[in-house]
């Protein structure tokens, strides 16, 4: 639609409000990640750690502002929740609503553990499962749900069709994050439950994944308004990678010394030299290596895709702001952590200034998102109906 044209239109905030779907929680998503990555920074400053506190704090009001317009539009027309699961498009980013709140359950481990008291890591405790359970109904029942009425035909792009199973994902980031404050009693589930789901959903995503690269291989590049998806694709190899060494690091200190070795060895021997957290620990990390290198690739081949879109570059110009811009940013930002991951168990230096660099511009990244998103709701260019005729024909939303 022309722009000159929306702007000497007009819509009730009503509608506009009714414009919100399951995919604004990628915002949120972002949003969260930044805290997060605030907090993992490995060259910290004075006031860093206060700045990642504001973000959390506003991440939270954007969280619950995002569910509040989203049931404002669910209220406001019966069918709209029916109808967010029966379009093509939408219905795949409902996940965005677990994997949002993710990142609001890593940040207040981050940075509510050291002002609050042990009630903190009871209702961590508490929430992890919760959000396993949940996590695990949406992965089966919604990916059966897009099965049944063949959604896949409806969304071409491959990578959109991979985030129901990714809150099942998290769970092992999760886990990660948690399960070093907690008892080890209770530790030592979370790591299992965390390893479990951490390996259901890369799994799920390798199947994604060779449909993915089959289309690039045989088709080429996706159209530009879905080239910046193509970040989604740094996601699931680097949130498995960052997952892998955190459980592992909270391995040493909370897996019983002969735990599952005992079972190969019944001798009672009290003399051990390698532990069971010790083995996992290393196995993590080699893994974890070898997972970011694919992922760096992806990330590669996202940013030479969107840049070849650039006029500098040749390209016809890149699309207008919208929704799939912020795939840029949650995906990175697993990246930029399973990086400082690998950094410190490999207690390279180099590694941790590169991350630190990698922080900077990921900041950067999401702070140009954010207000290209807020220039594009300004000036009607989101959050705006998009056919005048129906819109003015319409009595609800």
């Amino acid at each position: 639609m022309n722009p000159k044209y929306q702007k000497n239109r007009k819509a009730s905030i009503r509608k506009r409000l009714c414009q919100v779907t399951w995919g604004w929680y990628s915002i949120s998503m972002a949003t969260g990640g930044i805290a997060v990555l605030l907090y993992n920074t490995p060259h910290q400053f004075t006031g860093l750690e206060t700045i990642g506190k504001i973000v959390y704090v506003f991440n939270l009001v954007l969280f619950l502002s995002i569910s509040l317009c989203l049931s404002f539009r669910f209220l406001t027309k019966s069918s709209a929740l029916k109808e967010s699961f029966q379009h093509s498009n939408e219905t795949h980013f409902v996940g965005t609503c677990l994997l949002a709140f993710a990142t609001i359950i890593i940040g207040a481990e981050s940075y509510g553990t050291s002002a609050c008291g042990p009630w903190l890591q009871v209702a961590l405790r508490i929430v992890f499962w919760i959000y396993v359970a949940i996590s695990i109904i949406e992965a089966i029942f919604h990916n059966w749900y897009l099965y049944h009425h063949s959604m896949a035909s409806e969304q071409p792009f491959a990578l959109v069709r991979l985030l129901p199973s990714f809150p099942a994902m998290l769970s092992g980031t999760i886990a990660s994050v948690i399960a070093s404050n907690q008892p080890q009693k209770h530790a030592l589930p979370i790591i299992i439950g965390g390893t479990t789901l951490q390996g259901f959903g890369f799994l799920m995503s390798l199947f994604i994944y060779g449909e993915y690269f089959y289309r690039l291989n045989k088709s080429g590049l996706p159209k530009p308004s879905e080239r910046p998806e193509m970040f989604i694709a740094v996601g699931p190899w680097s949130f498995t990678a960052l997952a892998l060494i955190g459980m592992a690091n909270a391995a040493v200190e909370k897996f019983p010394v002969r735990y599952i070795i005992s079972y190969a060895d019944s001798s009672h021997s009290e003399t051990v030299t390698v532990t069971t957290g010790d083995i996992a620990l290393v196995i993590a990390a080699l893994a974890g290596i070898f997972l970011w290198t694919i992922a760096f690739f992806c990330l590669c081949i996202a940013i030479a895709s969107v840049l070849a879109l650039c006029k500098a570059f040749g390209g016809a110009g890149a699309p207008g702001m919208s929704l799939p811009y912020w795939s840029m940013v949650f995906p990175n930002t697993g990246f930029v952590i399973a990086t400082i991951r690998i950094g410190q168990v490999l207690q390279s230096e180099a590694v941790l200034w590169v991350a630190s660099a990698m922080t900077i511009l990921q900041v950067a990244i999401w702070l140009i998102a954010s207000v290209a998103t807020i220039w594009a709701v300004w000036t009607r260019r989101m959050l705006w109906p998009e056919d005048a005729e129906k819109e003015e024909g319409e009595k609800e939303c």
